[in-house]
């Protein structure tokens, strides 16, 4: 009998395999809400985008795009190394194949997963293989997905640090996203000045700091990644783009140290806190959003995550103090 692929060893890696098959539900969604490759219109995008796709038959990049999703199925019935290694592998040829504009997420989403892969390649068979010291190869490459993360969100903010972005006059998508926050959320018919200042250089502080603060300062990290869902829950109920905060919470158990992740996983089941959590997210999704749309639905699914999240978190803290 074949053995099987050994288990991920380090907690945060297993959560980071837990979250990633949600996070490619809402790359899936994005992708074909906006490129349409069954339309007319798609076609003549396919050949006029320059591009490695060119010399491949269209369809070997389905082919690709269906395997990755079956590597993510495989990792979400079983998360051990193989699965996720493939779903490493899988997404790189998704990535580099894709014919249509590279978003930032996807991005993201491929530099993360080539560190953890990095990782157990450099490592070599040893660890590949469930070794001893794949323990501290999975702590390397956590430590790695940390870091990508807190350079994504800076890159984020260096991109916004403009003259345009802090111009409270400019009609912007970001202020615009403020007057539909205020407004669907039944909080008046237009968000006041000062709201709309807090959100603009809020941001920027934001993406400049808290990221880096969660991962280097172990005591705040709870409440810098509750900054960070607070931050991103506009986005998520009006903005329509749940698949970027889903993608970046995939990587958010790589900002926790491993002393304090297994902690927080005592709290991660179901109870008053995390089912409270779940049914108070979803319920600001439904109150906020302005229409019901693919990503908007998403969007309850992942506010049900960090609703339920967010009550481990305030259970950890409350069995603490108490």
């Amino acid at each position: 009998m074949k053995p099987e692929a050994p288990p991920l060893r380090d907690g945060r890696l297993r959560a980071i395999a837990t979250l990633l098959p949600l996070g490619f539900v809402g790359h899936a969604i994005q992708l074909l809400g906006e490129d349409r490759p069954w339309t007319n219109l798609a076609e003549p995008r396919y050949h006029y985008t320059p591009g490695w796709h060119l010399a491949l038959s269209p369809w070997v990049v389905v082919g690709l795009a269906v395997l990755l999703y079956v590597c993510v199925l495989g990792l979400m019935v079983r998360r051990n190394r193989f699965w996720l290694l493939a779903t490493v592998s899988a997404y790189a040829a998704h990535y580099l194949t894709y014919p249509f504009r590279i978003r930032n997420h996807m991005t993201m989403m491929l530099a993360s997963l080539v560190v953890i892969g990095g990782c157990f390649l450099v490592a070599g068979r040893e660890a590949r293989a469930g070794a001893k010291s794949s323990r501290v190869v999975e702590r390397w490459a956590v430590r790695g997905v940390g870091i990508v993360l807190c350079i994504t969100y800076t890159f984020a903010a260096v991109h916004k640090s403009n003259a345009r972005f802090v111009d409270l006059d400019y009609p912007t998508a970001a202020l615009g996203a403020v007057d539909d926050f205020w407004i669907y959320g039944d909080l008046g018919h237009a968000a006041p000045a000062w709201a709309k200042a807090f959100a603009i250089y809020g941001t920027l502080v934001v993406e400049y700091v808290v990221p880096w603060i969660a991962l280097l300062f172990r005591r705040l990290t709870v409440p810098m990644v509750l900054v960070l869902m607070a931050f991103h829950f506009p986005h998520i109920a009006v903005m329509n783009v749940a698949d970027y905060p889903m993608i970046a919470s995939c990587f958010y158990p790589a900002l926790f140290g491993e002393a304090h992740w297994r902690r927080l996983s005592l709290h991660l089941r179901a109870s008053p806190w995390t089912l409270g959590g779940a049914a108070l997210g979803v319920a600001m999704q439904v109150w906020w959003m302005p229409y019901v749309g693919p990503l908007m639905v998403f969007g309850a699914a992942v506010m049900a995550v960090w609703g339920a999240w967010t009550g481990a978190m305030a259970a950890m803290v409350w069995t603490r103090w108490r």
